[in-house]
């Protein structure tokens, strides 16, 4: 639940997760986490623990969703069949605020 102690969480270039993440002191500190290292793609759905959804990506937005307002990274992933699909991952299952830094953390 990483977006609960942060501030001005974005995506860049479409897969670095930007944030102002709050320390336990109160201070926040700039963090970046690469979402390639992390969520990858296969059979056209995201998938924790992997690498490189974006080599099977297209139209990559970062929205704030459903009823607590987290943050779900939504986009077209291709299949196996050349197929692209819609999906979507709640980014705050598996990223936590670590001392002011973006983590992953192994969720599933």
């Amino acid at each position: 639940m990483f977006h609960k102690s942060s501030m001005d969480v974005h995506l860049k270039d479409g897969h670095i997760l930007c944030a102002y993440c709050q320390r336990p002191s109160g201070e926040a500190t700039y963090s970046e986490l690469d979402l390639n290292n992390v969520l990858g793609a296969r059979k056209g759905k995201f998938a924790w623990s992997a690498e490189n959804f974006t080599e099977d990506a297209a139209d990559v937005i970062l929205k704030w969703d459903g009823p607590n307002h987290e943050p779900m990274l939504h986009a077209q992933l291709e299949d196996e069949g050349g197929m692209h699909n819609e999906d979507t991952v709640n980014l705050a299952a598996c990223i936590k605020n670590e001392d002011g830094h973006l983590r992953y953390m192994d969720c599933f």
